[in-house]
């Protein structure tokens, strides 16, 4: 009945066995899929037309190569041996449990040549997966890299694999020493040889069948435990990265505050969408977003990786209460089902302090290293701005030095809580108006306007980045452009308010600004910035409340003038050498890397010495996600140990491209050259910013025909 398999006893329980398992296995699935229906529908929905192609494009690229495995190039290799392995090995178990079919009709084309080539990769492959899954366990047992979770799944998993391709390899070796080779598994053959003429026959049956049995019980033993397994992102990667988070990075899930029916932020599991629960039973327990953490690196308590363990550990907690059919009144009527209240008071538990302590959601600097490092694109920083939103909002249950950030932008438009009288105080001095909108308006000049300059709270009142925008400022002078600022018009963003979990702050700010921007019809102009907080909000942010602006970093526009040949700087100039500080919300959220860089490299004399942990792979200076105004109290500072990384260059100087860094690297230098340990080059090093160093190796003629020096 079954030819291919005439050798093999009792061959039709293999039907029952392999689907009895595959019937558990959907079962299970469709538990999980029980309680992702008990949750909000996902934030972002995919929509049927034009972004279909990007969806796909992104599936080929995580999914299917797996381009972030190889960020760490010998697990890369080590996780493609086995997942690429195990998959096409899928295809002799398939042909297996299809009753051969596979075999008889792939073995008819070119006199067989098909199936004998098929049969030849299925040897090489799984000699591949062995030697990796070796591998894996001398990684998980003997060396050890400290991102990884030590426990037995791992272990149990490692070792059904290994099992299954064993068997399988060595079940054909038997079979071919018994009944003769079969044309294509040239590793069977060779292995085969020496047992013919060591075995018995009857040795060898017994060897046959007992390993073909073997492989079958643990390829239906694999399938029945996956579903209970970390190793479910065997198949949840594939959806979890197809509806992936498409809108930019840097944009939070907007709010909706008028809702009477609203809960802000996240709570409880029920208050998640389906695609955060997706992403809890994708995690792969790698630790590539541990290693990555500043916070986890500065022995905080935040560890990204144990906090979507947790959900997906609440998750299975909870789905152990739901009816396996929706409980409906018509269900419960006909069947009898109670209601599940285990269930639903485990939906309702609350996730800080079960799955992420307080203090670690706080402890968050939304520098996005986490989301980065994750090679089945978990969004991590959504959700736990989320949490914060309702311990604010809902709880008030914040850090009590929030609270004066918070008054301030509420009350003054600035978290600094200085007078918008004073906003202009940076310009004092300059040899050149800096005019504002509102007085250019009142003189109908608006349409000679190039750029308004988007100056921000930090160089408006930060006695150090007050410097950055004069020499902003001189630059734009200098190339004859015609620009200008708000002035006291120009409030906070919003940005800190709202990654401090204050959306209804960061709304309030944010809705002003919109309505002054479209006042002045900002709309169709460009708006430049030197701080990327500001430059990611109002860019991906002020669209949810009708704002749409082209808004460019400062370090784009220069490098623009330099390349356009609006800016000259001077033929020479003194050698020094310099490291640049990426600021996470250029480099990882909005993909700006090569502008500062290249502005840099413009100016003569200028050795560019790159940090380890540079472009998106920065390391955070500890200033975002509204840490700017917190202390640090638990384990070392952030900055400290980007200070580190930036001395380790040697550098004479530090460059950044952002207000917060510069405040974080100024001080982590100052702290340094105060330290007892320090180098004694330590006190020398100083924080700059490019626009800085641009300004000061400005030629003395300028196409535009002036030359402004920078005021200190």
């Amino acid at each position: 009945m079954f030819p291919v398999f005439a050798d093999v006893p009792g061959y039709p329980l293999v039907f029952v066995v392999f689907w009895g398992a595959a019937v558990i296995f959907l079962l299970a699935m469709a538990r999980h899929l029980r309680v992702f229906a008990s949750t909000r529908p996902a934030v972002e929905q995919p929509r049927p037309s034009g972004e279909i192609g990007a969806r796909l494009v992104g599936l080929i690229e995580y999914a299917v190569v797996q381009t972030k495995m190889f960020k760490d190039l010998r697990a890369g290799v080590m996780h493609a041996g086995i997942f690429w392995g195990f998959v096409l090995l899928t295809i002799g178990t398939a042909n297996v449990v299809t009753g051969g079919i596979i075999e008889t009709i792939l073995s008819r084309p070119l006199g067989g040549a098909v199936w004998a080539a098929i049969s030849a990769m299925q040897n090489v492959v799984a000699v591949i997966v062995i030697v990796s899954i070796l591998w894996a366990f001398w990684r998980r047992l003997v060396s050890r890299p400290r991102r990884l979770t030590f426990n037995r799944d791992a272990l149990v998993i490692l070792s059904m694999i290994g099992g299954v391709v064993a068997t399988e390899l060595f079940a054909e070796v038997f079979e071919f020493a018994r009944h003769g080779d079969q044309p294509g598994a040239f590793v069977s053959a060779a292995l085969a040889g020496p047992l013919r003429g060591s075995l018995a026959p009857d040795a060898l049956d017994v060897g046959f069948v007992g390993l073909w049995w073997a492989h079958i019980a643990l390829v239906a033993a694999f399938l029945v435990y996956l579903p209970f397994s970390k190793h479910l992102h065997i198949a949840t990667a594939f959806p979890n990265i197809w509806f992936r988070k498409l809108r930019p990075r840097g944009e939070l899930p907007a709010m909706d505050l008028e809702r009477e029916d609203a809960t802000f932020g996240l709570k409880s599991l029920q208050d998640l969408g389906w695609k955060d629960l997706l992403d809890g039973f994708t995690c792969t327990e790698c630790g590539r977003c541990q290693q990555a953490c500043p916070a986890w690196n500065t022995g905080k308590p935040l560890n990204p990786k144990t906090f979507i363990m947790g959900i997906r550990d609440m998750s299975v907690e909870a789905e152990h209460g739901l009816d396996l059919i929706p409980n409906s009144p018509i269900v419960r009527e006909t069947y009898g089902l109670g209601g599940a209240t285990p269930a639903v008071e485990r939906m309702a538990a609350p996730i800080v302090d079960d799955a992420i302590p307080y203090e670690a959601v706080w402890d968050c600097v939304t520098c996005g290293a986490c989301v980065e490092a994750c090679p089945v694109l978990i969004e991590h920083v959504d959700k736990i701005v989320g949490l914060r939103r309702n311990l604010v909002l809902e709880e008030s249950r914040f850090p009590a030095e929030l609270a004066g950030a918070f008054r301030g932008m509420e009350g003054q438009g600035n978290p600094w809580g200085q007078p918008a009288s004073t906003r202009l105080d940076w310009t004092k001095g300059l040899p050149f108006e800096v005019p504002t909108v509102a007085s250019m308006a009142a003189e109908g000049g608006l349409d000679e306007l190039e750029v308004l300059y988007w100056v921000g709270c930090a160089a408006a009142f930060d006695e150090r980045n007050k410097r950055v925008a004069r020499a902003f400022a001189t630059c734009l002078s200098a190339a004859g452009i015609q620009f200008a600022v708000l002035g006291q018009e120009e409030s906070c963003t919003g940005d800190p308010a709202r990654r401090m979990g204050n959306d209804y702050v960061f709304q309030i700010l944010a809705s002003g600004n919109v309505e002054t921007l479209n006042r002045y019809g900002m709309g169709e102009r460009t708006i430049v910035t030197a701080c990327p907080h500001c430059f990611n909000t109002i860019g991906n942010e002020y669209g949810q409340l009708g704002g749409t602006f082209k808004v460019v970093h400062h370090s784009v526009y220069l490098q623009g003038l330099l390349a356009d040949g609006r800016l000259r700087v001077a033929d020479e100039g003194p050698t020094s050498s310099v490291t640049f500080h990426d600021s996470c919300y250029m480099a990882r959220y909005n993909g700006v890397i090569a502008a500062p860089r290249d502005v840099l490299g413009s100016v003569p004399g200028v050795e560019l010495r790159e940090m380890e942990k540079s472009g998106k792979n920065t390391f955070c200076c500890g200033a975002g996600g509204g840490r700017m105004w917190m202390e640090e109290t638990r384990g070392t500072r952030i900055n400290a140990e980007r200070t580190r990384q930036a001395l380790d260059t040697g550098a004479e100087t530090v460059a950044t491209s952002c207000p917060f860094c510069m405040v974080m690297m100024k001080d982590g230098l100052a702290d340094a050259a105060s330290s007892a340990a320090a180098t004694s080059s330590a006190g020398t090093v100083s924080a700059r910013d490019i626009a800085e160093i641009l300004a000061d190796s400005l030629a003395p003629s300028q196409p535009a025909g002036r030359s402004l020096p920078v005021l200190q």
